[in-house]
């Protein structure tokens, strides 16, 4: 009998043992870093520059891979059913992807039930027009005796529920044509004129701002920052200060307490790096890196935020 007891307390041993080596060994091939959105967008662009920091932190290959489709929704779900391993990671785009399943809509994901690994960026949003428009202001533009056309990529997208939620508080009427590929794609829609404005983050514009293509009419902030441009606060819209984008990474469920610290750590030190930060500074792509416990927390509030403006996003 204490022969068999002592087998079996050596057997648990051992496997625990098994464990702890088996994650004390990870990483031990490429980490595929999924981004729900076709290439040279702003989510693309982000996560390009930091897998470079993070495969020297972790010693293996960091492949972005864009799995594009359904207002990212397609990649998304593909990381939240990939192997809980640590070898599956992706960007997020919050609070896109909180709108369907609040909507009752059925998604491939349950964003309660991800692993969040940490926070990239969050992002300021304004509104701009074509350079030669007529329109050079936000009342100009909700004025036109018809609803403004606003460009996007689908009727889920960040950008999309931030026009919804904030034109709607402001009783400016507008239609979303949505379809376009990327945010580029839906930028490029502005400057054809296909529509009349889009509302994207600040650091996403200012390119086509500088080159002389379009110009600002309103950022989403407390205080300016663009000289010349007016700030929601300005103009007595504060509420939408806290339409914001998060840039938040994630993994699928269920992901081994330890692994997820590992790449916490490793998102949060490539995001904080000297070559990552240099890259913000040059181009103007503003970084907010916070760890797992960080965006977990937020990810739980932005759920109850969001949660206000369901009749007016069920529109």
């Amino acid at each position: 009998m204490f022969n068999r007891i002592l087998a079996s307390f050596s057997l648990i041993a051992a496997m625990s043992v098994g464990v702890g080596s088996a994650a004390a060994d990870w990483p031990e091939k490429p980490i595929k870093f999924v981004v729900p959105y076709s290439t040279g967008g702003g989510f693309d662009t982000y996560v390009r520059a930091i897998a470079p920091e993070m495969e020297k932190i972790l010693g293996v290959q960091v492949v972005p891979e864009n799995i594009p489709g359904a207002g990212g929704q397609k990649g998304s779900a593909t990381v939240y059913r990939s192997k809980p391993d640590g070898y599956t990671i992706g960007i997020m785009n919050i609070p896109g992807l909180t709108v369907p399943p609040l909507l009752g809509k059925k998604v491939a994901y349950n964003l309660d039930d991800m692993t969040w690994i940490g926070n990239l960026a969050k992002s300021t949003y304004a509104i701009a027009v074509k350079a030669d428009s007529p329109i050079n202001s936000l009342e100009e533009l909700c004025s036109l005796g018809r609803p403004a056309k606003f460009s996007d990529t689908g009727p889920t997208s960040t950008s999309s529920v931030t026009s919804q939620i904030s034109m709607s508080l402001i009783n400016c009427p507008i239609t979303n044509v949505t379809g376009y590929k990327g945010s580029s794609g839906a930028t490029v829609a502005v400057m054809r004129g296909e529509v009349d404005a889009t509302l994207k983050p600040i650091s996403s514009l200012r390119k086509y701002v500088k080159s002389g293509d379009m110009k600002f009419i309103v950022t989403f902030e407390n205080k300016p920052s663009l000289k010349g441009v007016p700030s929601s606060r300005d103009l007595g819209h504060d509420e939408f200060e806290k339409l914001t984008l998060y840039r938040i990474v994630g993994a699928p469920p269920g992901l081994p307490s330890d692994i997820t610290k590992k790449l916490s750590d490793a998102l949060y030190q490539a995001a904080t790096s000297a070559t990552v930060q240099e890259w913000s500074k040059k181009s103007k792509k503003p970084l907010e890196p916070l760890d797992s416990a960080e965006a977990t927390k937020i990810m739980a509030e932005l759920s109850g935020f969001y949660a206000k403006y369901k009749s007016i996003l069920a529109n």
